[in-house]
């Protein structure tokens, strides 16, 4: 079912930000020949009001063909060509920002429907198998009354001195179900974090917000998920380690089946981030990505003459294939990954 899920919303982003450019372009007068789901070859299809409407083999993303983008049909007043140059930059800029708006409307789904998270509690949530909380006998449900005898006001209290206590035997008063019992566990060091962790998982208390409050939180929050991103990719660039840490479909729906597991607002939330990762991913200036193609028409809006359409046609081509040899690739990697953690 996890699997499924990942697999929805990964369709889902495809559609939303194949329905941009679709609807922006019918809106415009710009004829839509072509609407596939997937690359490859065609699954099903049927045509509707002048579209074909195409859902092929590959799912690895998706494609609108646009009236007069073949140079061998004749432009007609519906072709895409033939269209003023802001207007064919609004039509190639809509499937990115369909993303983007589809990240708010997630993020304020799960703002909506399940809350956010506004303080933690002393319940524990989840328990680390292996770490000391385990080994203790603590579980789920359980809840954390006192740490050596001093009552616990309310979760952060609880966080703050497992972190300080790196090493420490803490005796623990744990209510279950109304009974209560005393363990001792001593934290164990994380090196990355620096703090003492038990393995346990507090539970929080969520505040829902009502829906127009909730739509203004996704949109400060997908802003915010925006910056962090550049942000991110400035640093790997900086590093030289861009490669390294970019994932492939196959990773990307190993995430969102991880994130369902957890709950259906984590995965809501999964869903928001790599809509808006998408979003700006094609907004990079290379080749056979939107970036791409608003590059060549913010040179024409500047130069006011049109880039040789066969020439750039030429370079989409050519980077249209190398990045499906880049899919490729982190596709096989993402499935090594996989089968690795697996432990087949």
């Amino acid at each position: 079912m996890p699997l499924v899920l990942a697999a929805v919303a990964f369709g889902l982003m495809i559609l939303a930000h194949e329905l941009g450019h679709f609807l922006v372009a019918r809106v415009a007068g710009v004829g839509v020949r072509v609407f596939a789901m997937g690359f490859g070859p065609v699954l099903a299809g049927w045509r509707w009001h002048g579209t074909e409407y195409r859902l092929n083999l590959f799912p690895l993303g998706g494609y609108v063909r646009l009236a007069g983008e073949d140079l061998d049909e004749e432009a007609g007043s519906d072709a895409f060509r033939s269209k003023g140059v802001w207007v064919r930059i609004a039509v190639v800029a809509a499937g990115p920002a369909m993303n983007v708006l589809l990240s708010v409307l997630l993020a304020a789904a799960a703002a909506s429907a399940y809350g956010l998270p506004r303080r933690a509690t002393t319940e524990v949530a989840a328990v680390r198998p292996g770490w000391p909380a385990a080994d203790a006998g603590i579980r789920p449900g359980d809840r954390i009354v006192a740490i050596d005898g001093v009552p616990l006001p309310d979760g952060q209290t609880m966080v703050r001195t497992i972190h300080r206590s790196a090493g420490k035997p803490l005796r623990l008063r744990v209510d279950r179900a109304g009974a209560q019992f005393e363990v001792t566990v001593t934290p164990r060091l994380d090196p990355r974090l620096g703090v003492g962790i038990t393995g346990i998982t507090p539970a929080v208390q969520r505040e829902r917000l009502p829906l127009l409050w909730a739509l203004l939180w996704g949109l400060q929050h997908t802003a915010r998920s925006m910056r962090e991103m550049v942000l991110g990719v400035a640093r790997l660039v900086r590093s030289g380690d861009v490669l390294g840490e970019l994932a492939g479909p196959v990773g990307a729906v190993r995430l969102l089946g991880d994130a369902a597991q957890a709950g259906f607002d984590s995965y809501l939330f999964t869903a928001a981030f790599l809509s808006v990762m998408i979003g700006l991913f094609n907004l990079l200036p290379l080749p056979a990505l939107d970036g791409g193609r608003l590059s060549f028409l913010l040179v024409e809006a500047l130069r006011r003459r049109a880039v040789d359409p066969r020439r750039e046609g030429y370079v989409h081509l050519v980077g249209f294939a190398l990045l499906l040899l880049l899919v490729l690739a982190l596709t096989y990697r993402d499935i090594l990954r996989w089968v690795g953690d697996r432990n087949f």
